[in-house]
């Protein structure tokens, strides 16, 4: 295989999907090593005063370096590097987010995650999500969705729709609007979590929704939703439309990722 010959031409090179995943997976692996070295403690505030540690902007470098590297051409959106909003209209473009869950790194928790994610036209054509503590990564494109812990790769889905007893994920700190929906349900049992953790609980089958009235960032999701979708849920905008990410705006309105669109009656009227 001429891999240079691939990277000039770059939906070649998308379409070899085995080849695109063990790239990707190489890169999450190296983000995992860089996230469990101890500079979490170097921490400074970014101008809207969110907090950000030097792993963040290490882990930032290595993905962008990776991803110029192979997948040259593309432009990449991350949480942290500057961007121009119009990036949002491209058809193709990496969205990126070093340490989704960097509060929650900080205090030496678990619920933090490396997070990247490739949009084509609008929608997330691949995404894939590395766990640093577990050395956990998952990965979806093309109505294939896999995790990975240690080694021993594995194929997801979905659970079934159940009315009965409904896994429901929040924020670690949900919003009190989502709280009031959550609190008509009768048949919910509520998780927290930080990051896009929620996300491959879902796909996993570990969870049936996670619904968020407040905006959050696209970079927190787009890997997620890849995951997500590729495993056989979908994540809803708040008129109970798949969610696209084509507008300029880098926050997301309400959604809701379900791992059925039958939940949606519980949200959407």
């Amino acid at each position: 295989m001429n891999f240079i010959r691939l990277k000039k031409n770059i939906y070649k090179l998308l379409k070899n999907e085995k080849l695109v995943e063990e790239l990707l997976t190489e890169l999450i692996k190296k983000c995992i090593q860089a996230a469990k070295l101890d500079y979490k403690n170097k921490i400074s505030y970014k101008a809207d005063g969110t907090a950000v540690t030097r792993t963040d902007y290490i882990i930032n470098d290595l993905i962008i370096e990776w991803l110029n590297k192979y997948f040259s051409n593309i432009p990449i959106i991350s949480e942290e590097k500057d961007f121009k909003n119009v990036i949002f209209l491209e058809k193709l473009y990496w969205i990126i987010d070093p340490i989704d869950g960097t509060s929650s790194f900080i205090r030496g928790e678990d619920n933090y995650t490396v997070n990247v994610a490739l949009i084509e036209n609008g929608f997330p054509k691949l995404g894939i999500i590395g766990h640093p503590p577990t050395n956990t990564i998952w990965y979806g494109s093309n109505n294939i969705a896999t995790v990975n812990r240690n080694g021993n790769s594995i194929k997801i889905k979905v659970s079934k729709f159940n009315n009965k007893n409904i896994r429901v994920l929040l924020s670690s700190n949900p919003d009190r609007e989502t709280l009031k929906l959550v609190k008509k349900m009768d048949n919910a049992f509520i998780e927290k979590y930080s990051s896009s953790i929620k996300f491959c609980k879902l796909a996993e089958g570990k969870a049936d929704i996670y619904p968020r009235l407040q905006s959050i960032n696209k970079w927190d999701i787009a890997a997620g939703d890849a995951i997500l979708t590729a495993a056989g849920g979908q994540l809803f905008n708040h008129n109970g439309k798949k969610f696209q990410y084509n507008y300029l705006d880098k926050q997301t309105g309400p959604f809701f990722a379900a791992t059925s669109e039958k939940y949606l009656t519980f949200f959407v009227k």
